[in-house]
């Protein structure tokens, strides 16, 4: 299907733009970030990029990060019919369809269908004006997202040690030998003592939703990933939280996975573990 102004993609759906050329895309699915391109029927896959599979053995799409993108963004498209706006939604060689915009409802009940909600038509294409292109950008906020959820260490908790200004990964208590196991940004192992580190500190996140506290454990495909602290089976029950083992293996807990931007009172809390090496 193409556009009203003959581009190839949908009339309504999103957009990614990969070395020049601009491809139906969308989400892809268990590769957070990555967006997956949808070259449609005939025109040749983005070089160089591999597909995945989806459980069928069909192509579900060509993932790419979105930092190698030009752009990623929503679009859609409104025109005018007798000067009355409509949201397009289908476009065939003669007519063009749409949803109704506008708040005349005597117009509406004259010439248009009635929805379950509102109203919609189909028209000669000779008869529709003002095709417009509208564009949400979406390339620009998921860059921003992985940037926030990695200096954020993606809301893990975790024990952290500074050793020479630099830090580490590190574990939360003291090995046999009485050092503390180190991870640095190289990815290299080491061990120092405790009297040998700047700090030593373990790391966790609290934060609301839906008035609810929970504490976080993580991300899953770009949200954050809670534990609910709460005492409500109620709160659990009504939002639908998800039940799971507990890290214990014999409790239950219940989880939410949340986009960021529902969340409130997100944060940071630090314990100091060095104090009690002093």
């Amino acid at each position: 299907m193409t556009d009203p102004s003959d581009h190839r993609y949908p009339v309504k759906g999103e957009v990614a733009a990969f070395r020049g050329v601009r491809y139906p895309a969308r989400a892809a699915a268990g590769r957070w970030p990555a967006v997956d391109l949808l070259p449609s029927p005939g025109f040749a896959p983005p070089e160089g990029v591999a597909p995945h599979l989806a459980a069928d053995g069909s192509i579900a799409g060509y993932p790419v990060p979105p930092e190698q993108l030009e752009a990623w963004y929503a679009v859609r498209w409104t025109f005018r019919w007798r000067g009355e706006l409509f949201e397009c939604t289908d476009r065939t060689g003669t007519t063009m369809s749409g949803d109704y915009l506008g708040d005349d409802l005597e117009f509406a009940r004259a010439h248009l269908k009635r929805r379950i909600i509102g109203y919609r038509g189909a028209f000669p294409l000779d008869e529709v004006t003002d095709p417009t292109e509208h564009r949400e950008d979406l390339l620009a906020p998921r860059l921003a997202l992985v940037r926030r959820l990695a200096e954020a260490d993606h809301f893990r908790p975790g024990a952290y040690a500074v050793l020479h200004g630099t830090t580490h990964r590190a574990a939360a208590a003291v090995d046999p030998s009485g050092a503390v196991a180190l991870v640095g940004p190289d990815g290299a192992q080491r061990a120092a003592a405790p009297g040998q580190l700047d700090a030593w500190y373990l790391v966790g996140w609290t934060f609301q939703w839906q008035g609810g506290p929970f504490a976080a454990v993580g991300t899953v495909e770009g949200r954050i990933k809670g534990v609910y602290t709460g005492g409500s089976w109620g709160f659990a029950d009504s939002n639908q939280l998800d039940q799971e083992p507990a890290p214990d293996g014999v409790h239950q807990q219940y989880t939410v996975e949340a986009d960021l931007d529902s969340v409130t009172d997100l944060q940071q809390h630090r314990t100091d573990l060095l104090a009690a090496h002093r």
